[in-house]
């Protein structure tokens, strides 16, 4: 039987549990929910794991990029990705690795130093099994080795002020050139985690390169190797709604019994 007496101005059930203890329960049972709804898991999407809740959410870097030069001034060219929020491959791709091809990017003026790209994708690709590439050495990374297996994430240029990638040449001797850029997601088995408009002008992804060691040809620079960088928030879903109306049902639940009871 549950009964309910007053003493000093506090109630008491016949367990001596104070029903302001009882409350006290269910606020600190509401707010661990708020709490673990808020609070992000490391997110496993296609076999590669990141952990939302890095300072920089989610940060990938190229430790090399392989970038050629057409003769019209458009770009394209390869690249791995070798860490992830502070994660190196083993760690975030276990037994996989993530490559990178990108193109498209087109050359339709310059202002001073920096030249001005329309266009523009980049895909990274999720690939299982022993691995082709050096990444000490970027001339390693071609069509053949980058671009197959799963398409983990697909990123096309987003216009802001006319350009979807900016170009610059920061120094001729040594030769430093610089690339800064934003995306829009366009698929991939992970695209939806990343498609939050949280960028600059609501891209979904900013970028940004640097390349320091150029290989001319006969018509001028022809390819160039540096390193890469994307940065982008993550779409955290929230706990199922089912999930949280059990708990509060619990409660409820627990209740309505004593109200029952007594």
């Amino acid at each position: 039987m549950f009964c309910v007496v007053q003493a000093r101005g506090v109630l008491f059930n016949n367990n001596g549990i104070t029903m302001h203890k009882f409350k006290k329960i269910v606020v600190a049972a509401a707010m661990t929910i708020a709490a673990a709804s808020a609070a992000a898991a490391p997110i496993t999407v296609g076999g590669v794991t990141w952990d939302p809740d890095y300072p920089l959410d989610f940060a990938s870097s190229s430790v090399q990029l392989h970038q050629f030069v057409a003769p019209d001034g458009s770009v394209s060219g390869f690249g791995i990705v070798s860490t992830m929020n502070g994660y190196s491959q083993d760690q975030f791709c276990p037994g996989c690795e993530l490559t990178i091809v990108y193109g498209g990017y087109n050359l339709v003026g310059s202002a001073g130093n920096t030249n001005l790209f329309t266009g523009g994708f980049i895909n990274i690709y999720r690939n299982d099994g022993p691995s082709t590439i050096n990444p000490s050495d970027p001339l390693t990374m071609n069509a053949g080795n980058t671009g197959i297996g799963e398409l983990w994430l697909s990123l096309t240029g987003h216009t802001y002020n006319g350009t979807t990638l900016l170009g610059t040449l920061n120094a001729l001797n040594p030769p430093n050139g610089s690339g800064l850029g934003q995306l829009d997601v366009a698929g991939g088995v992970a695209g939806a985690y990343f498609d939050t408009n949280q960028q600059v002008d609501g891209a979904d992804v900013a970028f940004s390169s640097s390349f320091t060691q150029p290989y001319p040809g006969t018509t001028g620079i022809e390819h160039i190797v540096g390193t890469g960088n994307l940065f982008g928030q993550t779409a955290v879903p929230v706990p199922e709604p089912g999930s949280l109306a059990l708990v509060g049902l619990g409660l409820a639940g627990l209740a309505t019994l004593r109200r029952r009871k007594g």
